[in-house]
């Protein structure tokens, strides 16, 4: 069976859905002495017999009026955001010839705000979101539901009529190249999309592997990393961001399995980081949806 037998085909665009900003030294291990802008980036799925599908949201108004009091107002202190209007999500999607309402599916990478920000405007969406992480985010107290980066309030009211738990998803070998991360599970059944487990930042994250129409297959990768350089190297957390993480050891050694895959693969496979400008810049350009 040929490569392109065993991975299907779907086609994806990016869109930078709003960004924040941060000191790139208290995000980056190395970063400068400058505030940092982390775009926040969305995958657009359009997949043969499953329509449209989004990978993450980004931000919308929805962030605003979940942090509008304390204690959630230290979030939106602490990581400022940037929506412009014609970054938000429905302008987008109409420009691609999609209303909201006709998008399938969200692939949640994990429940911190910046990536499920708009699940509200998706209102017949199934919403694809680990049940580990679900689980935990709702075990939580209020204050330790923002210490990581989680407000229950940007989950729909008819959420769980509409979640697929992806630990619920079958096991299936992900393509050879891909391998380190272990077995993914397979969104749709016909091995176009695998969750990869990718622990440690959140719980529960995963990333979404799928091969473009060019051939390429392309990991979008969460917030596995902050940012890939030109020569991929994975940046590093900044120490300070430990007390944020999940699990500090799971995240470095999803980082050293990311950089191992990152230095044996060539330009025909790409890993995209959530926040990464640069490597949405070195997308070919039909595949940058945002101006």
């Amino acid at each position: 069976m040929s490569r392109a037998d065993a991975f299907p085909r779907t086609a994806l665009t990016m869109l930078r859905v709003g960004h924040c900003t941060h000191p790139e030294c208290l995000a980056l291990r190395g970063g400068a002495w400058r505030t940092g802008v982390f775009p926040a980036l969305v995958g657009l799925i359009r997949h043969p017999d499953a329509g449209a599908l989004l990978f993450d949201t980004g931000y919308s108004e929805h962030f605003t009026r979940a942090t509008a009091r304390l204690p959630e107002k230290l979030y939106r202190w602490t990581t400022p955001v940037t929506l412009p209007d014609d970054e938000c999500l429905q302008p987008q999607l109409a420009r691609h010839g999609i209303a909201m309402h006709e998008v399938r599916g969200v692939f949640a990478s994990h429940l911190h705000a910046d990536h499920i920000a708009g699940l509200r405007d998706l209102p017949r969406a199934a919403i694809w979101c680990s049940d580990i992480a679900l689980r935990g985010a709702r075990g939580m107290g209020r204050i330790a539901r923002l210490r990581k980066a989680t407000l229950l309030d940007l989950l729909p009211d008819d959420f769980d009529s509409r979640h697929r738990g992806i630990e619920t998803l079958p096991l299936r070998a992900l393509p050879h190249a891909w391998r380190e991360f272990g077995d993914g599970r397979d969104l749709i059944g016909d091995g176009s999309l695998f969750a990869v487990p990718l622990p440690g930042h959140a719980r529960g994250q995963y990333g979404l592997l799928l091969r473009h129409e060019d051939d390429r297959e392309y990991l979008l990768a969460g917030d596995a990393t902050w940012r890939i350089d030109r020569d991929r190297h994975a940046s590093a957390s900044a120490w300070p961001t430990r007390f944020l993480a999940d699990d500090w050891r799971a995240q470095c050694d999803t980082l050293s399995k990311l950089q191992r895959v990152l230095d044996g693969i060539d330009d025909s496979r790409r890993v995209l980081p959530s926040h990464c400008a640069d490597s949405y810049a070195r997308l070919p350009k039909a595949m940058r949806g945002t101006p």
